[in-house]
């Protein structure tokens, strides 16, 4: 439940900023869902790897016209995955089987687009944050479960792709991401009721990517 909390907050945070922006774009809207293939990356520790599976992601994306070849772009995507923690020499009791680890990116950014009558090419770069939930956590050894807590870390995205409008009000969207989530500092996850927790060097990353396509539908725009 607090997770969930989480989520509708940072949603409903980023549309109250946003507001003003629509009016001021007069509804010039574009709304899309897609799906696609997302690469889980892995995460270096001292005390070992994390390695999160790849997967196929989904989600959605709010575009806001605010001139002739920039959008403000708001979007929300997720993968469902398995992830697995292989320790180094020295913390093998840390090791874990595989399970359960949802991802999932909230990002702003800002969206600029050549147009070549029905072809859109885009380039996009957001900031954010990404949110790590890991379920039914079970260490190698002893079979014995613990719990993990949700991570939420600033994140960023680069993307690019291209719109292809069948209509003025319909059309395709293809896209390539790379997603970075950043863990500097020496943060790191926290398990077990212990509090105890895996450590990680100041300036460590993750790097994913993903894949995706989609509809767009185009509310209240001018022909193109």
């Amino acid at each position: 439940m607090k997770k969930t909390i989480k989520i509708s907050v940072v949603a409903l945070t980023l549309l109250f900023f946003l507001s003003p922006i629509v009016l001021k774009a007069q509804a010039q809207i574009e709304v899309s869902p897609f799906a696609g293939y997302m690469f889980g990356g892995s995460l270096k520790l001292y005390e070992g790897k994390l390695k999160a599976d790849n997967a196929a992601n989904y989600g959605i994306a709010l575009d806001i016209k605010i001139a002739p070849d920039m959008q403000v772009e708001l979007f929300w995507t997720q993968m469902n995955t398995q992830a697995q923690f292989n320790s180094y020499y020295g913390y093998e009791n840390l090791a874990t089987n595989s399970f359960d680890l949802n991802v999932g990116y909230i990002q702003i950014g800002s969206v600029r687009e050549m147009d070549f009558d029905k072809v859109h090419p885009f380039a996009v770069v957001s900031l954010g944050t990404t949110y790590f939930i890991a379920d039914n956590v079970t260490y190698l050894d002893d079979g014995s479960s613990t719990d993990v807590d949700s991570e939420w870390k600033f994140s960023m995205t680069i993307g690019a792709g291209a719109k292809i409008w069948f209509s003025d009000r319909v059309g395709i969207r293809l896209q390539g991401n790379l997603m970075l989530p950043m863990f500097w500092g020496g943060a790191g996850f926290t398990v077990g009721t212990g509090g105890a927790g895996f450590t990680l060097g100041a300036g460590t990353s993750m790097v994913q990517g993903s894949f995706t396509g989609g509809l767009i539908f185009a509310l209240d725009t001018p022909a193109r």
